[in-house]
């Protein structure tokens, strides 16, 4: 199959796993430095191209194409890596408008997928190899019939991301966030939160999840100010940001721990 184009009518938003552990993309279009992290024993470098690094407002293109391809998977329909997609139908689809400028703004999204790069060192079976891997492959504007559509093809890690089920379905809403530190804390509360109710993140790591440089402090002032992110409620006590789903157990465990601490401070009043 030469391509596969994206034209379901509703499909469940879909995100790979390794970029909501990891700030792959920047929450800005202003970075271009080089980003280096550790994942169990293997070094992890996200290399931007001359543009900047790919942000997560840029990420809309691929969880649009992966959303299209697990639910094409989920139908057995006849897969490809290579997927069509009318401009129109994505800025929709996204929550955009349909201007000139948002048009030409998917066309930088897509140069700065291509030129950012995630290089990775491993060992197999005791010798060491140095892979680089792309975001997209590449792309390619196709005009005709006064539509405008983009080809891009996806690397391989990310169809074996799909291949593996190696995705988690983003909320309905996902698109409606419309700061990047928003999505970007979702994200990491998706990833973290999926099953239990109740999980915790040390406030140093939740950082470095997210990708900024900000302090404790700054962060922690502006995690107050969020009670609630799509279907996560959020509460920060001391250096640790604690994170209930919005169900039932969910609630019965934030109650939980407000009575725990309300306890606290009348013992020690």
């Amino acid at each position: 199959m030469a391509y596969f184009e994206c034209k379901m009518t509703h499909v469940n938003l879909k995100s790979d796993m390794f970029s909501m552990v990891w700030p792959v993309f920047a929450l800005d279009g202003k970075s271009k430095s080089v980003l280096d992290f550790s994942y169990k024993g293997v070094s992890i470098k996200i290399v931007p191209s001359v543009l900047g690094r790919a942000t997560i407002k840029d990420k809309e293109v691929l969880i649009y194409c992966m959303s299209h391809i697990m639910a094409a998977k989920n139908a057995k329909l006849e897969l490809s890596n290579t997927v069509r997609f009318n401009t129109y139908d994505l800025l929709k689809a996204t929550g955009r408008g349909t201007s000139g400028k948002e048009y030409k703004l998917v066309e930088k999204a897509l140069y700065r997928l291509a030129g950012t790069l995630i290089t990775t060192d491993y060992k197999f079976n005791g010798r060491r190899f140095l892979e680089s891997m792309g975001l997209i492959e590449g792309f390619k504007l196709i005009e005709g019939s006064g539509l405008s559509r983009w080809q891009v093809t996806l690397p391989d890690w990310l169809i074996e991301s799909i291949d593996d089920n190696d995705v988690l379905t983003l909320h309905e809403d996902y698109f409606q966030l419309s700061k990047p530190f928003d999505r970007r804390l979702y994200e990491v509360c998706r990833k973290r939160c999926g099953r239990p109710s109740k999980q915790v993140i040390k406030l140093d790591n939740l950082r470095e999840r997210i990708g900024i440089r900000s302090s404790l402090a700054d962060l922690k002032k502006r995690l107050k100010k969020i009670e609630k992110i799509l279907d996560y409620l959020l509460k920060v006590e001391g250096d640790s940001l604690f994170i209930f789903r919005d169900t039932e157990s969910g609630r019965m465990e934030l109650a939980k721990l407000n009575s725990e601490l309300f306890m606290k401070r009348i013992n020690r009043g």
